[in-house]
C-alpha cells in the first residue's frame, strides 16, 4: 500500500472516530438503524443499467418504512431515471462528485429538507467510489450504509455478493437498516411529454392501426465484449416482417446510428432509427407502446424491463445471468446457450445462438402478448 493510502486511510478511520465520539446523526453507536425514517440515496453511476437496477430500492424502503422522507441526489442519466418516481420525496440534481466533490456538497447542504433531523445516506452498488464516499460523509449524516470502498466511513457497508443479482444486493440495504426487504421489479416514469413524443414518433414512421412493432438494440459499448452478426439480426428482422408485418425500431446512441443505418440499408421494407435522437424517458417512453423487443444485454434492454417490454435477449455465455437479467418472468426469452471462460475471446461473438432460436422466441411472445400492440388511437393521441 502507498504512502499516500495509508494516509488517506488513516485520516479515514480517524473522521469515523471523531464521529463515534461525537455521537453526530442522532443516533446512538449502538442504536438501531430501525429507527431512522429520512434516506438520502446518492446515484452517481457510470452505467444505465445500474441506476435502473437501483430504483426498486424506492418502493422497497417504501414497503419497510411507510412514514419514510426519501431524497435522491443525483447527475447525469441517473437524475432522468429517478425522475418523476411517486416514491420520492425530492431530486436533487447536484454535480457528479466523481468531478466537482466541492460542488456536489455544497448542493447537498444547501437543498437538504431533513434539518436537524436524523437522516440515513445510502450508496447501491455502482456507487461504490471515494468520492461519493466523502460526499456522504460532507452531507451531513454519520450513519451511512451501503456499498463502499471506504468501509471505514459507514455504519453499515456492504460488500456484494455474486450469487445474488444487482437488485437483490440493493435490497440488502433494506435488510441492513434491520427491515425485511421485498423484492420489487425497476420502474422508470416518463411524463406525457415523453409520451406525445413516443406516440408522434410511431405516427411519422406509418405505424398503421394493429401493427406490431418491434424494438431492436443490436449495438453495445465497444468495451463491452457482446455483439450478434448483423446478418442474423436482418434475418430476425425479415422473419418479423414478412410473418407478422412488424414495423422495426432501432434504438441505440448517437456514436451507433451509422452502423445501425448500414444495416437497415440492407432490409426489404422501411424501418425506424431513433439512435441519438431520445432522452432516457423518450425512449422508455417509445418502448412502453412498442410490441416486442430484440436485445443484447446492455443498458437499453433494462428501459424495456422496467417498462415491462416484452423481449427476447441475447446474452454473452461468459457474463454469469443472476447478475443482471431478468430471470423467471415469462416477458423475457433469455437466450445463452454455452460456457465460455471469462476473460471472454477479443473477437467473441454469440454465434451460439441461432436465428430459428431468436425467430422461434419472438413468436412465442407475440402469441403470449399480443395485447400489445398499439391500436391507432393509442399511437395518434396527443
Amino acid at each position: 500500500m502507498s504512502l499516500v493510502q495509508n494516509l488517506k486511510g488513516g485520516i479515514l478511520a480517524g473522521v469515523a472516530a471523531v464521529e463515534r465520539v461525537s455521537n453526530s446523526g442522532g443516533v446512538s453507536r449502538n442504536g438501531s438503524l430501525r429507527e431512522i425514517e429520512n434516506f438520502l440515496l446518492l446515484q452517481y453511476p457510470t452505467a444505465l443499467g445500474t441506476a435502473i437496477h437501483a430504483t426498486p430500492l424506492i418502493r422497497a424502503l417504501r414497503h419497510a418504512v411507510p412514514q419514510c422522507r426519501i431524497v435522491v441526489a443525483a447527475s447525469g442519466f441517473a437524475r432522468d431515471v429517478f425522475r418523476n418516481n411517486p416514491g420520492i420525496d425530492r431530486l436533487i440534481e447536484t454535480p457528479t462528485p466523481l468531478k466537482d466533490l466541492n460542488g456536489s456538497v455544497m448542493t447537498l447542504r444547501r437543498e437538504l429538507p431533513f434539518g436537524e433531523t436524523a437522516f440515513a445516506t445510502l450508496t447501491s452498488t455502482g456507487n461504490e467510489r471515494t468520492r461519493i464516499a466523502m460526499q456522504a460523509l460532507l452531507s451531513g449524516a454519520s450513519i451511512r450504509v451501503g456499498f463502499t470502498v471506504v468501509p471505514k466511513l459507514y455504519r453499515k457497508p456492504l460488500i456484494f455478493d455474486r450469487t445474488s443479482s444487482q437488485i437483490a444486493n440493493n435490497l440488502r440495504i433494506v435488510q441492513a437498516l434491520g427491515h425485511t426487504s421485498v423484492h420489487f421489479e425497476p420502474e422508470i416514469f416518463y411524463r406525457q411529454e415523453d409520451l406525445a413524443f413516443a406516440r408522434e414518433t410511431l405516427a411519422r414512421a406509418g405505424v398503421q392501426s394493429g401493427q406490431p412493432v418491434a424494438v431492436f438494440i443490436t449495438q453495445t459499448s465497444v468495451t463491452q465484449r457482446k455483439s450478434w452478426r448483423s446478418e442474423r439480426f436482418k434475418a430476425a428482422a425479415e422473419f418479423l416482417m414478412t410473418r407478422y408485418g412488424a414495423h422495426i425500431l432501432f434504438v441505440g446512441t448517437a456514436a451507433e446510428a451509422a452502423a445501425i443505418d448500414e444495416l437497415r440499408g440492407s432490409l426489404s421494407a422501411p424501418t425506424t432509427s431513433v439512435a441519438g435522437r431520445t432522452t432516457v424517458l423518450q425512449l422508455a417512453a417509445l418502448m412502453s407502446l412498442v410490441t416486442v423487443g430484440l436485445t443484447l444485454d446492455t443498458g437499453p434492454m433494462h428501459l424495456g424491463r422496467a417498462v415491462g417490454l416484452p423481449m427476447v435477449i441475447i446474452a454473452p455465455a461468459w457474463s454469469p445471468p443472476i447478475e443482471w437479467l431478468p430471470l423467471g418472468n415469462n416477458k423475457f426469452r433469455i437466450l445463452k446457450n454455452a460456457d465460455i471462460p471469462v476473460p471472454p475471446p477479443q473477437d467473441y461473438i454469440i454465434d451460439e445462438v441461432s436465428v430459428d432460436e431468436v425467430t422461434s422466441a419472438l413468436a412465442d411472445l407475440l402469441t403470449r402478448y399480443p395485447n400489445r400492440i398499439p391500436d391507432q388511437t393509442e399511437i395518434h393521441q396527443g
